[in-house]
């Protein structure tokens, strides 16, 4: 396990404070952080669109962004990163950061395990490095990936397991309303 603040912190230090994505219960401390801290967030409607948003990004400013979002919705994030993002065609650099739903050996929700047990194969077919973070010291392995993603030009991917990420007390004192939910979106409609 570790701690959201601490990720953030990291990510902040490889110069990573852009992030866009879809909300995922797994990533919902990341969420959380982003949207009280200073770094730029931009909500997207879907995984492609994040993809999208997070390619503008970077050839504006020439900066790495995040893209957070499901491995259930990894699919819809699968033509913009081969057919805008992939070294082959604009080689775009990007972080995904992927909440890794019916991950083998953890107890989810049947809609999850399919995807779930391919979800590493898919980033190995389209070529996308990855890792798993389960604690900080996991971070090491990320920071090189990131390192990578820079000098390559290309997506790299991490994959975050259920009940992975932990939040400081600071944190778990907010209001239930003060957290990014699907109420939050439906009722701005």
């Amino acid at each position: 396990m570790f701690y959201i603040e601490n990720f953030i912190k990291f990510l902040n230090k490889k110069k990573i404070n852009f992030f866009t994505g879809v909300p995922d219960s797994i990533l919902k401390e990341l969420n959380t952080h982003i949207n009280q801290s200073n770094n730029k967030h931009i909500l997207a409607s879907n995984e492609g669109s994040a993809i999208a948003i997070a390619a503008g990004y970077h050839l504006s400013t020439k900066k790495i962004p995040a893209v957070y979002m499901q491995n259930s919705g990894f699919g819809n994030a699968i033509n913009p990163l081969i057919s805008v993002t992939h070294k082959k065609v604009y080689s775009i650099p990007s972080l995904l950061i992927i909440g890794w739903r019916g991950s083998p050996g953890l107890k989810d929700e049947p809609q999850h395990l399919v995807k779930g047990l391919i979800t590493k194969e898919l980033l190995k077919l389209m070529g996308i490095k990855f890792c798993v973070i389960e604690n900080e010291k996991d971070f090491i392995r990320l920071s090189k990936l990131i390192n990578f993603s820079k000098s390559n030009k290309v997506p790299v991917a991490c994959l975050i397991k259920k009940n992975t990420i932990l939040t400081e007390k600071k944190f778990l004192n907010k209001k239930k309303d003060e957290y990014i939910s699907r109420n939050f979106f439906i009722k701005s409609l």
